[in-house]
């Protein structure tokens, strides 16, 4: 399975067709598009190896290319209640940060996440971020309460997650707590954020952020390394241009397909299900690669099977 860069491209509207005719020359996707009166912004997918090319043909049309560390990921942010106390600024701010680099975002608060001692996340809540690539904890300024919240919330989940919160990162390293057996793995967080009663503007807080992302980025960097050990059957990225030949989005209909890293979610009726299973992919119908099941949030999930389980598609 080919790898696969996807950055962002804004400039002018002038012989922009020329660089979507470039991406897919070369076997790439363009994932969104949007032309505005005097610019363009396209989110573009091409191999890896292809970047110079892309760069090239950017500089040319006068335009500018962005990485995406986040794109192809779907990333649910989590808050332990939709209390004033917890849902402040600080998780819109985290939400909209992860979105500028390329992710899906979610966001949910648990109906039991209040209370050193009682906070616990219910099976369907577990399940709900599960569907996701990663998951992001926004927590408050309390050392006890984060150690002790984020050690029984986010054992025994089985994607990729990071912590933040209000204690620097130093406090928590000299804290027994930290060592104890509870099992905060001080390698996923980051400090420094916490509970704000205003927005995250000033460059310190948006260097934060920024660390945040690089963080976050580690994270799903292990899981695509993992994947590239086991390849799929098929690309996510070529399995939702199938999809949308097929299955042509209704008008108004807002991110009908959303790329995971191992999958898609795809946001279709009943009616469609059989469909969408049918299509084909190369030798093979998406029933025969894919895992299809219906979300307990939106839509239905599709996983990519590794092509040692499926075979060859093409």
């Amino acid at each position: 399975m080919k790898m696969y860069e996807i950055m962002m491209f804004t400039g002018g509207v002038y012989k922009f067709n020329e660089l979507k005719e470039v991406v897919e020359d070369i076997g790439g996707f363009v994932l969104q598009e949007m032309v505005m009166q005097s610019e363009t912004m396209m989110h573009l997918a091409f191999p890896v190896e292809e970047e110079p090319r892309i760069r090239a043909k950017a500089k040319e049309l006068g335009g500018k290319l962005k990485e995406l560390p986040l794109a192809g990921a779907e990333i649910m942010v989590v808050v332990p209640s939709l209390g004033k106390h917890h849902a402040v600024d600080p998780m819109c701010d985290v939400a909209e940060f992860l979105r500028r680099n390329g992710a899906i975002t979610n966001m949910i608060g648990l109906a039991r996440g209040v209370g050193k001692r009682i906070a616990q996340m219910t099976a369907r809540e577990k399940a709900i971020i599960e569907e996701c690539d990663a998951a992001v904890f926004v927590f408050g300024n309390f050392k006890e309460c984060l150690t002790e919240k984020a050690a029984r919330l986010c054992s025994g989940l089985e994607v990729p997650y990071l912590i933040v919160g209000g204690p620097p990162e130093s406090d928590l390293a000299e804290s027994d707590l930290a060592e104890s057996d509870l099992g905060l793995d001080l390698e996923n967080y980051v400090g420094g954020v916490g509970r704000r009663a205003e927005r995250m503007r000033r460059k310190s807080e948006i260097e934060l952020l920024e660390k945040m992302v690089e963080a976050l980025k580690e994270v799903l960097d292990e899981k695509k390394r993992e994947l590239e050990e086991d390849p799929l059957a098929a690309s996510p990225l070529f399995v939702k241009e199938m999809i949308e030949m097929n299955l042509p989005p209704k008008a108004g209909e807002e991110l009908p397909i959303v790329i995971h890293l191992d999958g898609l979610r795809v946001k279709v009726g009943q009616e469609d299900e059989e469909r969408v299973l049918e299509i084909e992919i190369g030798k093979r119908r998406l029933s025969e690669i894919c895992e299809m099941k219906e979300s307990l949030y939106s839509g239905h999930l599709l996983k990519v099977l590794p092509e040692a389980v499926t075979g060859s598609v093409f």
